[in-house]
């Protein structure tokens, strides 16, 4: 039960919220964005042919279908930091809780491979330029080697809890697609250049089978839905920001993909794509086919080597998006006694390293198959997870009559059971995805049968694990979670009354609370007390252990009972988030706080310009008010 009780001694827990509609769109885009545009455009052309951007457009409205869905699960139930698996656990029967949390692993491992994959391409092709002649074949040694490094390489960032704030990421993002942009329009403008003819060969047109198996490949180019999904809970206004997020990333990123594939096909020789679909572009590496239209866009050799710096940049960014969102989910399911414990064991490094080691296995796996391959089976994935999202929407809709707040979805459940049968049948022509040249097996029946056997596994293992299988309902690794105690209401903060500010790391300094509830007393002002949690980013932020927060919860406790005595408002509140120093400035700022003290125990930072350590040199070069370090060490009272 959540404690909002308003007397001193209540202590407020809450999940910091301090992503905006920018960072959650750009957080969405920067898993949009990555390898799917990048190295799909000849598998999608190898099936759609001349219909490629329609294609795309069908691909969208099958997005903006699962958009619909998780923009209202998001913005009503703002607390899936497992993903969508979090509202198919409380929406549907067992076992659809296990099977979206084992697609989503599954589908995040796949897009992980898949962006390393176009890396090593990418990488390989920027240090050794291949001779035209030989596109169209199989990828070499070299791609998957470099896969594989790339992988690790990730995989020891997330080991080394080396992570980049998420309004950074943002900006990153930003810049990652208005250079796309700014590519795709120098691609238009080359296509109208003198060389050999370029462009898609007049007459030709695709069936709807073929129209329909171009929207599935391309319908990956969407998926970064999940991410915003495990950012709802740490975003601000989430009932109004989460559709707005989800609706303008799929805006932006259709867009900037149908600019990008006019630039790409206008400026790929006609004469590779003559006799479609038996063309020369039509049988090789899908990836080939973006490598041969950026030799011809102007500014050579500079345009090239921007574009596959570009390429290789954005695939790594949505390797770490995805390979992030693959290790929150398992993690999530193992705290629900779905996965083995092991997965919630967190190491040294404040690290779950037993999920980021079977996500990295999982995702080197893949990368020793094809491209297109990996794309579809990470198609296919998601393709059932939305599926399993439509379904919750109904369910939860039946059990909550009432309106909530945020957007809803229209013609419920007519329109989510449309969106599920839709979804099975553009899954079910991947299985005609034809083969490649000297490949004997053709990739969609090859991801149909690994589909299967994940699946498969993923049943065993749940059906044996659990002690009366399906039957069961989903066992309960705690009788009490973080969720459990988390307020949800927001506090109402008089903005004009005093405000005294202490951030406390440890629960000893009785005299440094005591000073500052003098002051507040002085001034008819209020005491704020503030603790923060710090967890590492590739974790949920309600991962950790309900008696670690419990701690805090007593300490802080204990500690306004001093403002009590001395007769102040006290207002004590944990709060739980990535970055202290970014967390306390947040509060500084919203609670237009008048004085900040901190605590400082005298000792001084080695080395450097710091005088009192990181956190505190900081807080007093940027507090928007008058701060007090008040030296705690050997105090003594006069």
């Amino acid at each position: 039960m959540a404690r909002a009780a308003v007397d001193s001694g209540s202590v407020r827990v809450r999940v910091t919220r301090d992503l905006g509609l920018f960072d959650i769109t750009m957080s969405a885009m920067g898993a949009m964005v990555g390898a799917a545009i990048f190295l799909l455009v000849g598998a999608t052309y190898a099936v759609a042919g001349p219909s490629v951007l329609a294609s795309l457009a069908l691909a969208a409205v099958i997005a903006a279908l699962a958009a619909a869905g998780y923009a209202e699960l998001g913005a009503g139930r703002p607390d899936a930091s497992g993903g969508a698996y979090v509202w198919v656990r409380s929406a549907l029967p067992d076992p659809s809780a296990f099977l979206s949390g084992w697609l989503s692993w599954g589908g995040h491992m796949a897009a992980s491979a898949l962006c390393a994959l176009g890396l090593g391409v990418f990488l390989i092709e920027l240090v050794q330029p291949s001779n035209e002649a030989s596109f169209f074949g199989p990828n070499p040694l070299a791609v998957i080697l470099v896969a594989l490094s790339v992988l690790g390489l990730s995989a020891v960032l997330h080991f080394a809890h080396a992570h980049l704030r998420t309004s950074t990421l943002g900006r990153l993002t930003l810049a990652k697609v208005v250079l796309v942009v700014a590519l795709a329009v120098i691609g238009i403008l080359s296509s109208s250049e003198p060389g050999p003819p370029r462009g898609i060969p007049p007459g030709g047109s695709a069936t709807p089978l073929q129209l329909v198996l171009g929207a599935a490949i391309l319908f990956l180019a969407f998926q970064g839905f999940e991410v915003v999904a495990q950012l709802s809970d740490q975003t601000k206004r989430p009932e109004a920001n989460v559709p707005r997020g989800v609706f303008l990333a799929l805006g932006i990123s259709f867009l900037v993909y149908a600019g990008f594939l006019v630039a790409t096909l206008g400026n790929v020789p006609t004469a590779k794509l003559v006799g479609w679909p038996a063309c020369d572009a039509c049988g090789g590496g899908s990836e080939d086919m973006v490598l041969t239209a950026i030799r011809y866009f102007l500014g050579q050799p500079f345009v090239r080597e921007a574009f596959l710096l570009l390429g290789i940049v954005s695939m790594y960014g949505a390797l770490n998006s995805n390979l992030t969102a693959a290790i929150k989910t398992s993690f999530s399911m193992a705290r629900d006694g779905l996965l083995p414990s092991m997965f919630t064991r967190i190491g040294g490094r404040e690290v779950p390293p037993a999920a980021v080691a079977f996500t990295f296995i999982g995702s080197a796996f893949l990368g020793f198959l094809s491209i297109a391959t990996v794309a579809i089976l990470s198609t296919l994935a998601f393709l059932g997870l939305f599926a399993f999202t439509h379904a919750s929407v109904i369910a939860l809709r039946r059990r909550e009559r009432r309106s909530g707040p945020g957007f809803r979805m229209p013609f419920v459940p007519a329109l989510p059971m449309f969106a599920i049968a839709l979804n099975l049948a553009v899954g079910a022509t991947l299985w005609s995805f034809p083969a490649r040249q000297g490949v004997p097996f053709p990739p969609g029946q090859l991801s149909a049968v690994l589909g299967i056997a994940w699946i498969g596994l993923g049943l065993a293992y749940h059906w044996f694990s659990t002690p009366r299988g399906f039957r069961g309902r989903i066992p309960s690794a705690h009788s009490t979670e973080v969720r459990d105690v988390l307020t949800t209401a927001e506090d109402r903060v008089e903005l004009e009354r005093y405000r005294v500010f202490l951030p406390l790391r440890e629960f000893q300094d009785e005299a440094l609370v005591e000073l500052g509830a003098r002051i507040a007393r002085a001034r008819s002002g209020e005491l704020s007390l503030l603790h923060v949690v710090e967890i590492p980013r590739n974790l949920p932020p309600k991962a950790i252990r309900f008696r670690f927060v419990d701690d805090r919860i007593r300490g802080l406790q204990r500690l306004a009972k001093i403002g009590e005595h001395v007769g102040v408002d006290t207002r004590p509140v944990v709060k739980i988030g990535y970055k202290v120093y970014e967390i306390i400035l947040d509060t500084i700022r919203e609670e237009a706080v008048n004085l900040l003290v901190m605590g400082w125990r005298g000792e001084r930072a080695e080395g450097g310009r710091r005088m009192f350590g990181s956190n505190i040199d900081y807080l007093i070069e940027n507090a928007p008010c008058d701060v007090i370090v008040f030296k705690t060490q050997n105090f003594r009272r006069p």
